[in-house]
């Protein structure tokens, strides 16, 4: 599950170090405060907030486009309630948010997270513990030291509904925490994070939720998990060393080639996203510390890197739309200094 709490929250690299089984090596972008806003609009130019309290809801993130971008989903809290619950929200043809389509569409009780739009824009998938709300939380992910939990209820299963959110129909029926799910290009198939096993692992499953079958079966917990432009590689994150600094991997989604793309002891990488070009991600880092998370860019292919938020608080959860000209994460800039929706137009650097 991908819920935050964040209290806290140009400079292109040439070379990395090499891509063995440990993966690449990410290196600290120093550039100064005082260059922040030139560094970062090299990258993200006309940044402007989707979300905000007077849309009548609380701390929101997590955001994905629709497959025609012209809507998000995305987790809030309503008023007077403690547990995330999924939002749609439309889009005008300048990407800025069309503030009287705001809609919940999740049903009342539990926690919701992990919103995801159908590849045909005709459905919405995400995970709920609305049906087994009093479940005990699993204890398979924990950051200490921070100003952020990672809350993940035991009673999580995965739902499919239409795009205004009736008719939810239940995907995944074991008991413990199914979510965390996303659709393959063709919308066929549907990955996500079971701990069926007893321990936090991949699946891949069809639309209709049969078929299910294991892609990862290692120590630690395996999460967040997107098919590549082409339906091809799954990208992830992994608590492999169970010393909770999360780092993020990718394997073929036939369960072959498993191979780790970022290691730092001290670090965590994770909420990993695939450019439309397949061959580099977006993910979020621990890189400027714990109270700092920052947006970075990485070639898969050749360990390039390069930072794309530039602020003293919390960037993450990045994704982009179809044809990758825009870019959506959640940030801390705004003038409450809470977590809310941001969107910026997307200048892919040479390299990547």
């Amino acid at each position: 599950m991908r819920v935050l709490t964040v209290c806290i929250l140009f400079l292109c690299v040439a070379a990395a170090t090499g891509c063995g089984p440990a993966g690449y090596e990410l290196i600290v972008d120093a550039t100064p405060e005082a260059q922040w806003d030139e560094a970062e609009s090299k990258i993200l130019t006309n940044v402007r907030q989707l979300t905000d309290e007077k849309l009548n809801i609380g701390d929101s993130g997590e955001a994905y486009f629709s497959p025609d971008g012209r809507r998000i989903i995305f987790q809030s809290y309503p008023p007077g309630e403690s547990e995330y619950q999924m939002y749609t929200l439309e889009l005008t043809e300048q990407y800025t948010a069309k503030r009287d389509t705001i809609r919940r569409v999740s049903p009342p009780g539990g926690a919701c997270t992990c919103g995801y739009f159908r590849p045909d824009g005709g459905g919405i998938l995400y995970a709920s513990s609305y049906l087994n709300p009093s479940l005990p939380n699993p204890n398979f992910y924990h950051r200490t030291g921070s100003n952020y939990t990672w809350n993940m209820p035991g009673g999580m299963d995965i739902l499919a509904a239409d795009l205004n959110g009736d008719n939810p129909r239940q995907l995944t029926t074991t008991v413990g925490y199914d979510a965390e799910g996303s659709y393959s290009p063709d919308g066929k198939q549907i990955v996500f994070t079971s701990d069926r096993g007893g321990n936090p692992d991949l699946y891949i499953m069809n639309a209709d939720g049969s078929g299910v079958r294991q892609l990862t079966n290692k120590p630690g917990y395996d999460g967040g998990p997107f098919f590549s432009p082409d339906g091809q590689r799954v990208i992830f994150r992994a608590d492999r060393l169970q010393d909770d600094h999360l780092q993020l991997f990718v394997i073929n989604a036939d369960g072959s080639g498993e191979r780790q793309l970022t290691r730092h002891s001290s670090v965590v990488n994770w909420a990993p996203y695939w450019h439309p070009n397949g061959r580099s991600i977006v993910f979020t880092t621990s890189l400027h510390g714990h109270r700092n998370y920052e947006v970075y860019l990485l070639n898969i292919e050749t360990g390039r890197q390069q930072r794309v938020t530039y602020r003293a608080r919390f960037d993450g959860l990045p994704v982009f739309n179809a044809d990758g000209s825009k870019l959506m994460w959640t940030s801390q800039r705004g003038p409450s200094g809470r977590s809310q929706v941001f969107l910026a137009d997307f200048n892919l650097p040479e390299g990547f």
